[in-house]
Order: C-alpha cells, then sequence, then structure tokens
C-alpha cells in the first residue's frame, strides 16, 4: 500500500487538495446547533373541555385516552396531566423510531379515543417539537394608544403568522393575549322586566346574520352568482337585531343587553414584559430541523416584515432567541480548538527543533479536522457543543500517528544522509520507515477508538449528549491514521530532509529522564509498591468525591418559575409578575425581563396560578454586583420574599423545557408518590416535602399544589325540573353554554372573522346570588325559572391538577440542588424518607430529574467498560500474540486512573458522565503509550540486544513521541480548563481528568513500566 501510494505521489496530492477543500466546504455549510437534542421522542395530546373539573377531565377524558393510546406500537411510556378544562397526554416511543411514522400511529388512533369522550370533546395533537424547540420569543409592541392588544393580536394571528409559518422549519407559533370579539352582554333584570331568557338572545343573534348561495342564474346581463349576504359589519347591526315583540312593540337586543367589542371570554393566559401586558409569541421550530439557519430565516423575514408589512407605529420586538446560547456556546468551543492547535503546535516546535518535521505535524491537525467535518456532513451530525467538543478533547491525539510516522521517516533520513540523493533511495527510506511502524501505530489509534464505544451503549439523554462526542472522537482518529499513512510519507517525500535529531530541550529532558530511570532501576520493588498504594488511596478519594450527572451549563439567562394560590385570579397574577419584573429589572446585570401568566391559546398544560418570568442577563464579564448566577439569585430571592406566592423555583429556559420533557418535571429532582387515593398522595407529599427541606442542600423545595382548587357546583334540582317538564340534559346544556360564553354569530371586517358571542356580565358572574338569578327556562304559563328554582348552587373544593405515570396517579415534590453534589444528597433523602414515612400498601415513592440519568449511565458504564477493557487486551494479544506484554500494558489502565481522581479531588468537581468519559479518554491515552514503548522493547529484543540494553534504546528513543503524544493531550485540553464561558461547563470536568490522568500515566509509562516490564522478562526467561 505505502508503496503504490509513494509511486503515485501527484495523485495523492491532488487527492488531498481535493479532500482538504471538500472538508473546509463541509466546515462552512454543516448544520450548526446548542447541542443535541436530548429529548425522547413523544407525541402529545391535547384535549378541551371548558367547565369540566380536573377529576371530570382524568375520568372521562384522560383515563379513556391514555387506555386507547397505550397500545400503541415502540410506546414506552405514558404520562398525563389533567386541570380543570384541559387534558394532556404524552407518549413516549422508543428511541430510533421515526417521530413521523410514530405521530401517524397516533392520528390513526384519535378517531376511536374521540369516540370514547363525550359528545363534543375533541382531541388533537400537539405540535411536532421538543424541549428545544422554543427558538424564538417576540412581542407586537406600539406606542399608538389607538392600538389595543385584541387588534394587536388580531395582527399577529391573521398578518404576522401566516408569514411566519410559511418559513420551512417552523411548527407552530403559540401566540399570548386576548382575541378580539364582540360580545352581547344581558342584563339580568331586563331579561326578567321583559320575560326573555338566554337561550331567546342566542337563538335571536344566530337567525340574524350570514351568508347564503343560490346557485347561478342567466340573465340578460350575463351569468350571475346568487348570493343572500346578511353578514354583521357594524356592532349596530348587533344592538337592533330583534329578540322579542311585546305588546307591539319590538323588543331588540340592545334593550335587554349591552354590545361592546371586547375578548374572547375565559382567556387562561397572559404575556407581560417589563410590568405591561403585551401581545407575545413564542416560534416552535419543528424537530430535527438546525436552530441557527432557522433563526437566521426568522430574523430575515422579521426585519422585512417591520419594513415592509407593519404599519410604521407597530413593531415585532425580538425579545428572545437559543442563536445567542448557540454562538456563545460554539465560540468557546471553536476559541478552545485555536488555542489548542496553537499550544499544540508551539510543543511540536520545541520537541521536534527542526521546522519542516514540525511544519508536517502541524499541518495534520487541520487536515484531520477538515476530513472529520467532511464525514461529520455526511453521517448528519450537527457541530455542536458536544460534537466540537470531542474534537477539542481529542485535538492532541490526532496528531499521534503523524508524530510517530514523521518522527520515525525523520529519524532514518538523518541516519542515512549520506545516501539520501542516490536515486530511489529516499523512496525506500520513507516506505521502510512507514512499514516499520504501521503495525503498532495502527493498534493503538484502534485502541484508542475501541474505548470510546462504551458510550454508544448509554441510552435516553446520556445517548444523544454523548454518542455524538463519541463518534466524532473516533471519525477523527480514523481521519489522523488516513492523513499520517496516505498524506504524510508524500509530503514527506516533497518537505523532509535529513538534520540532526538532537535539540538542547530534548537533551536536557532525556537526561533528567535517563537519570531518573537509573534510580528508579534501583528501587523498583518499592516504586511498584509505592505506586500500588497510591492507587489504593486514589481510590479512597473516589469515594469521597461527589456524584451528578452532567454540569449544569449556563444558558446565561434566569427562568423564575413562580407558583401561586390555585384560586387566584388573572388579573392578580398580572399583578405579581409585574412586581417580580420591576424588581429583578432593579439589578444592574438584567437587561430585559417578561414574564408568561398561565397558558396561551395552546401548548402548556398550566392555569393561572403558574407564571415564568424570563430574565435575561447581561455579559458575565460586564459584572460588578455579583461573581456568579447564584449569587443574583439569592439576591433576588431575598428581594422577593415578601410576595405572596406559594413557592419560587429558580432555574434556566432550556434547563427547565428538558427536565420537563424527560421526567416529568421543571427542577433538578423529583419525588413521585404514586398510589391510588389523591388525598393520601398528596399528605405523604407534604411530609417528603418536610424531610427534603430539612435535608442539607436543598433549595427551591416545592411540593405541587394538586388540591385546594374551589368549584362552583350547580345541581340539579330534580323534582322542580321534572315538574316544569325540563330535561336534566336541557339545563346542563344552558348552564355549559352560558357561564362560559357562547359563539352565536360572526363578525366581518374584510377578510377577517371575529366572533359574536353571547356572554353573562362580569358582574354578574362574580357574584354568586345575581348568578343563582339568571333567567333560563320558561314555564308554561311564560314566567320565567330562575337557576336557583331549577338547581342548587355552592362551592366546594376540589383538585386543581392530577398527574398520571403509565395510568397511576402520583403527586409531586420537586427541588433543586445547591452546594453539594447529586449522589449523596439522593442517598441521605431517601434514606431519611425511609426511616420517616411508613408507606399504606400499594403505595410507593420514585426518584425522576437528573439522578436517574446518572444513575442509569453510571449502571450501564459499569458493565460496558470491563468489556471494551477485555476487547482492549484481545486487540494487543492480537498485535503481540503475548499474554505477558498484554497485561503489562493494560496494567497502564488503572494506574492511569490516580492522577485524574486527585485532579478531580483538588479541583471540587463531581464525578459525573463527562468525567467518566474523560476517563475513559485516559485509558486509551496510556495504553497508546505503552503500546509505543513496548513495541519497540520487543523490536530490539528481536535485533538481538539483551533486555538492557532493549530497555535503554526504546527509552531513549520512544522518549520523544511519548512526550509528545502527552503534551500534545494535555495542551489541547489546557484552553478549555482556563475558560469560563458559556459552553464550557460540560468539557472541563473531562478537560481535568484526561490531563491529570496524563501526568500520572507518562510518568508511570516511561519510569514503571521498564521496570516492570524488566522485571517480568527476567522472570519469564529464567523459568524458560
Amino acid at each position: 500500500m505505502i508503496k503504490w501510494i509513494l509511486q503515485y505521489r501527484l495523485l495523492v496530492i491532488f487527492a488531498l487538495i481535493g479532500i482538504v477543500s471538500y472538508g473546509y466546504y463541509a466546515f462552512k455549510t454543516i448544520p450548526v446547533d446548542t447541542f443535541p437534542d436530548p429529548t425522547p421522542i413523544q407525541v402529545n395530546i391535547y384535549t378541551e373541555a371548558p367547565g369540566y373539573s380536573a377529576e371530570e377531565v382524568e375520568a372521562l377524558i384522560t383515563k379513556r385516552i391514555e387506555t386507547v393510546m397505550s397500545g400503541i406500537k415502540d410506546v414506552e411510556k405514558v404520562r398525563s396531566i389533567s386541570i380543570p378544562g384541559l387534558s394532556y397526554v404524552a407518549l413516549f416511543f422508543k428511541d430510533g423510531t421515526d417521530i413521523y411514522f410514530d405521530r401517524r400511529l397516533v392520528m390513526e388512533k384519535l378517531p376511536e379515543a374521540q369516540s370514547k369522550l363525550p359528545e363534543g370533546i375533541v382531541p388533537i395533537m400537539g405540535p411536532n417539537s421538543s424541549g428545544l424547540g422554543n427558538v424564538m420569543i417576540y412581542a407586537l409592541t406600539t406606542d399608538n394608544p389607538n392600538y389595543s392588544l385584541t387588534d394587536l393580536k388580531a395582527i399577529q394571528e391573521w398578518l404576522i403568522r401566516p408569514i411566519l409559518k410559511s418559513i420551512d422549519g417552523v411548527e407552530e407559533i403559540v401566540q399570548w393575549g386576548p382575541e378580539k370579539a364582540f360580545l352581547i352582554k344581558p342584563y339580568p333584570e331586563k331579561l326578567l322586566k321583559y320575560s326573555i331568557t338566554l337561550e331567546d338572545i342566542f337563538e335571536a343573534a344566530e337567525k340574524n346574520g350570514g351568508l347564503a348561495g343560490g346557485g347561478y342564474t342567466k340573465t340578460p346581463e350575463g351569468d350571475l352568482v346568487i348570493r343572500a349576504v346578511a353578514s354583521i359589519t357594524d356592532i349596530d347591526q348587533i344592538k337592533e337585531i330583534p329578540v322579542k315583540v311585546q305588546h307591539g312593540t319590538v323588543v331588540k337586543i340592545k334593550d335587554v343587553a349591552s354590545v361592546e367589542e371586547g375578548e374572547v371570554p375565559q382567556r387562561r393566559g397572559a404575556f407581560t414584559l417589563n410590568g405591561k401586558e403585551v401581545q407575545g409569541n413564542i416560534v416552535v421550530k419543528r424537530v430535527q430541523v438546525n436552530t441557527k439557519e432557522l433563526i437566521k430565516k426568522l430574523k430575515k423575514e422579521i426585519d422585512r416584515i417591520n419594513r415592509e408589512v407593519l404599519p410604521e407605529d407597530i413593531k415585532i420586538k425580538i425579545l428572545y432567541d437559543q442563536s445567542y446560547l448557540t454562538d456563545k456556546a460554539l465560540s468557546t468551543i471553536e476559541k478552545a480548538l485555536l488555542e489548542g492547535i496553537i499550544l499544540v503546535s508551539l510543543a511540536m516546535m520545541i520537541y521536534l527543533w527542526n521546522v519542516r518535521a514540525a511544519i508536517l505535524v502541524i499541518l495534520s491537525i487541520p487536515f484531520t479536522l477538515l476530513i472529520a467535518f467532511g464525514v461529520m456532513k455526511n453521517l448528519g451530525l450537527t457541530a455542536d457543543l458536544m460534537s466540537l467538543g470531542g474534537l477539542a478533547i481529542g485535538l492532541g491525539l490526532f496528531a499521534d500517528a503523524t508524530v510517530v510516522v514523521i518522527e520515525n521517516i525523520f529519524r532514518h533520513l538523518s541516519h542515512n544522509r549520506e545516501r539520501i540523493k542516490e536515486k530511489g533511495f529516499k523512496l525506500e527510506v520513507i516506505k521502510l520507515s512507514v512499514q516499520e511502524i504501521t503495525r503498532p501505530v495502527f493498534f493503538a489509534i484502534l485502541i484508542i477508538m475501541v474505548v470510546f464505544l462504551p458510550i454508544f451503549s448509554f441510552e435516553s439523554v446520556e445517548g444523544k449528549y454523548f454518542k455524538p462526542l463519541a463518534l466524532t472522537i473516533i471519525v477523527a482518529l480514523g481521519a489522523s491514521l488516513f492523513v499520517a499513512y496516505v498524506f504524510m510519507p508524500v509530503l514527506a517525500y516533497f518537505g523532509l530532509k535529513p538534520g540532526s535529531e538532537k535539540s538542547f530541550v530534548m537533551d536536557f529532558i532525556e537526561r533528567i529522564y535517563l537519570k531518573l530511570l537509573k534510580g528508579a532501576m534501583k528501587i523498583g520493588v518499592a516504586l511498584f509498591i509505592a505506586t500500588v498504594f497510591l492507587f489504593g488511596g486514589s481510590l479512597y478519594l473516589l469515594t469521597k468525591i461527589g456524584t451528578e450527572f452532567t454540569p449544569e451549563l449556563d444558558e446565561g439567562a434566569v427562568l423564575l418559575e413562580v407558583f401561586l394560590d390555585t384560586n387566584i385570579s388573572r388579573e392578580e397574577a398580572k399583578r405579581i409578575a409585574n412586581v417580580i419584573e420591576e424588581r429583578a429589572k432593579s439589578f444592574d446585570v438584567v437587561t430585559n425581563t417578561y414574564s408568561t401568566v398561565g397558558r396561551a391559546e395552546k401548548g402548556e398544560v398550566t392555569d393561572v396560578s403558574y407564571i415564568e418570568t424570563w430574565i435575561l442577563l447581561k455579559p458575565y464579564k460586564e459584572w460588578k454586583s455579583f461573581k456568579t448566577r447564584k449569587e443574583f439569585e439569592q439576591a433576588l430571592r431575598e428581594k422577593l420574599k415578601d410576595l405572596p406566592v406559594a413557592g419560587l423555583v429558580f432555574t434556566q429556559p432550556i434547563a427547565m423545557r428538558i427536565e420537563e420533557l424527560l421526567s416529568g418535571v421543571r427542577a433538578t429532582i423529583a419525588v413521585k408518590v404514586f398510589g391510588d387515593d389523591l388525598k393520601k398522595i398528596n399528605e405523604i407529599a407534604m411530609k417528603v416535602e418536610e424531610i427534603a427541606k430539612k435535608t442539607e442542600g436543598s433549595e427551591d423545595v416545592e411540593t405541587e399544589i394538586q388540591s385546594g382548587r374551589l368549584q362552583l357546583q350547580i345541581i340539579p334540582k330534580y323534582d322542580q325540573l321534572y315538574r316544569y317538564g325540563y330535561s336534566v340534559e336541557r339545563l346542563l346544556h344552558l348552564v355549559g353554554k352560558f357561564m362560559a360564553g357562547v359563539e352565536v354569530n360572526e363578525f366581518r371586517e374584510g377578510l377577517i372573522s371575529f366572533p359574536v358571542m353571547v356572554k353573562i356580565p362580569d358582574e354578574v358572574m362574580d357574584n354568586i346570588e345575581k348568578i343563582k338569578q339568571l333567567p333560563l327556562l320558561r314555564k308554561d304559563d311564560g314566567t320565567l325559572l330562575r337557576l336557583q328554582d331549577v338547581a342548587e348552587v355552592k362551592i366546594v373544593p376540589g383538585f386543581s391538577k392530577i398527574r398520571h405515570e403509565n395510568g397511576l396517579r402520583y403527586a409531586l415534590v420537586q427541588m433543586n440542588l445547591e452546594g453539594r453534589d447529586l449522589g449523596s444528597f439522593i442517598k441521605e433523602l431517601r434514606k431519611n424518607i425511609k426511616e420517616d414515612i411508613k408507606l399504606p400498601e400499594g403505595y410507593f415513592i420514585e426518584f425522576a430529574g437528573q439522578f436517574e440519568n446518572q444513575q442509569r449511565a453510571m449502571e450501564r458504564l459499569s458493565i460496558v467498560v470491563p468489556i471494551a477493557i477485555l476487547l482492549i487486551f484481545i486487540l494487543l494479544y492480537i498485535n503481540y500474540n503475548s499474554i505477558r506484554d498484554s497485561l503489562l500494558i493494560m496494567l497502564n489502565v488503572p494506574f492511569a486512573t490516580i492522577g485524574g481522581i486527585l485532579a478531580l479531588y483538588v479541583s471540587g468537581f463531581n464525578l459525573s458522565v463527562p468525567a467518566a468519559i474523560g476517563f475513559i479518554a485516559v485509558f486509551g491515552i496510556a495504553t497508546l503509550n505503552g503500546v509505543v514503548l513496548v513495541s519497540y522493547i520487543r523490536q530490539m529484543l528481536d535485533e538481538g540486544f539483551d533486555i538492557e540494553e532493549s530497555i535503554n534504546r526504546a527509552t531513549r528513543l520512544r522518549l520523544r513521541p511519548i512526550l509528545i503524544t502527552a503534551t500534545a493531550a494535555s495542551l489541547g485540553l489546557v484552553p478549555i480548563l482556563f475558560t469560563y464561558d458559556i459552553g464550557s461547563e460540560i468539557q472541563k470536568p473531562i478537560a481535568v481528568v484526561v490531563i491529570g490522568g496524563i501526568f500520572t500515566s507518562t510518568f508511570l509509562t516511561l519510569i514503571l513500566l521498564p521496570i516492570v516490564y524488566k522485571f517480568v522478562w527476567k522472570i519469564t526467561h529464567r523459568q524458560t
């Protein structure tokens, strides 16, 4: 192979140019995102049920939908929430299934589900989105007082929304704000005066407006379309509609009701910005759509809408978009990559001390990265925090193969410099030099690839996060082999000349090293025993290190969740939101604040008792008042202590959405209490909350309020109804229509239609005694029956929210963590709960949130890593055909963990999944260096040298490549270690472990491995 490559070297050069050019194209065009979307494959079903209590929604809607949907192929889990007026059912499918096929399966089942629901209740599928779906939030703003919120909502609904939804990748736009309506508000006393019922109003308004088509007719004027036009286009038309003729006088709607422009009643949410309600919107992206490209298109289109479509005094104001986080996170990694390349290049120059050789080695890094980008693009990977993080982590490793190849070529050329001008001799030297190290280098790189294979066993969120990282490293390592074996021999032929192998730096290092090795040989046994004890001590330290899933990714924003009394009104919730925004903006680190109260027209399963306040922050380098985001959160928490809230939870926008979709909660840790009795599971949850609050490290502990929702129940007086000849169904129908407000016609404004609705005035609905006086039915003699005549009206307590998981009810306690690791906290909390709470039969507690992810990942690693180590041993045995040499190299693996554990302990980082990946990388690097050294010792022995001389020659000749590998791998990670920018949090534990592990593994490879190899070799040869 190498002979052919050198023979057709010009073709290789052309291939290099072509491949690198494509790699550059891939680098510039590869899709960019913040990080891999970790949310599961799921389909959501929403069912509106106005007037239904949470208990009725659960029994009559949610449970029936769950039963129908749970049998769908590949459904692993079903979660649901039932609140007054709304059912939400989430179906979680196995990873790897096609989301579009899954949605089709659900759609096919929807008719069956609907057939089991009460009449008029229609389930619909939610948007095809994910936890990273809320890519942009914007508000429609104006300083012109002539525009009302309903006007702005109409502009958004009928003008802006269609334009933005036409952009490929936009799945939905969730819209906040009141929808314009024309309201007929009957006066109960006037209805009684004229003996008119609410149903009379309804029928009159319904029958006096609309359109009708009469087909076509042929006339002298031509073929005409026949139309009957009676559309309502003026508010006076509504007022003039006749309801009844009494004693020759026409009683019109204006005589018994007010008619006014207003909003569709029963709105359960609001969007506030800097203390004022505005028309707000959330752009939801479709799954598998590139975030950065979509936001770029959205911004371009919004700019055009502002310039060309909207009136001058109305503007779209972008409040938040994910591209900020994407840009910051990727710039962090790109900066680390660039700085790493510079540091590694400097190290190459110093170690090789030959400009030509160093340039060739340095060039191998960008060549490798560009080839990796080309492969990534074709594999469908995105350039994100994890995939680019993989390149940053492995940066120093990508030059390893080239270092050995170029160093060996340079050494052989220098030894044969007097014959180098002979025809064909240089080609022969390069060929033999490459062949000499092909097998050990190939196996060494292959072993590093193998050590990353356990990551592919990850499931769920950890799999989606870290598989791209492992795949990118493996792809780049493969590319580095290709560069080293195909391009570098040819470039060495054209660019490398014989020279001095000596450099004062390497001479100095070599002298120090040989003295250390010589001294170590004298105390070999003691040194080995000390290392074993050191390894044991590091394992003890490991038990003192905390555990967590991953370090928190800082998004540069705070999301404050506010839980209010379940019976609070929308206006009072808005007032509290305004106060929170005002107080948050009093801090100089805050740039903007806005809040969502309750829910919009679709999406969140919340009510007005829940507020999300978004607090956008200045870049950290501009902060003066606080050192960290946590300090700011604590200060704001103190400032909000006097507010009448049930609970405050501080989190971040994307983190909260992902937590909610993964575990059904909006916090780091959740305790779920399962059982049949709603009252009992809530009582147990309150006890869990008390225990959690007493457990060190807990913060924002909050039991979700599920009970205490007051209901106004209207219970039929059956005898009275039957006496007057009315059915219960008739009463229920009237109450269902008129209490919430009912659409009776439509108001036309050009191409836009607004509903005309009959709505009982607020001053009546706010007074139970007035509600009782509402005239609903008419007796045979023409007199009216009031509501209190045919029904009992009373207030009773009920439930505000009922949760299910796989059909089982559960209550929820959620909390965040501060100043303590996740693993020890959960262990203590679980112990305290077990000691203090005796669960009734059939009741049980589960922990969810990040702990669930961390436990699953660590359990999987505990199984798969030993298998990977066994694979490494098999590869080593295949390479050496020697159990002895394979085991000696494997000795590096446990000893390499010493530095990683020490570095983790000293730095204060917890043992997390990224840290575990760091240990995996260290295993590979330690094995690689062991392979390089042992292979050369064996070569020297095969050439007839004794063990002393073989070790002496091997350690001297392999010192430089081993040091280059260790230094390059470490220096490539140093920029990550010292950056505090957004996106560095997840990479830092990997960098800490790898740098610490390389330090001890390199020492042990260069000092302990020769000692042990010599000792074992002598024993085995003495026996033979």
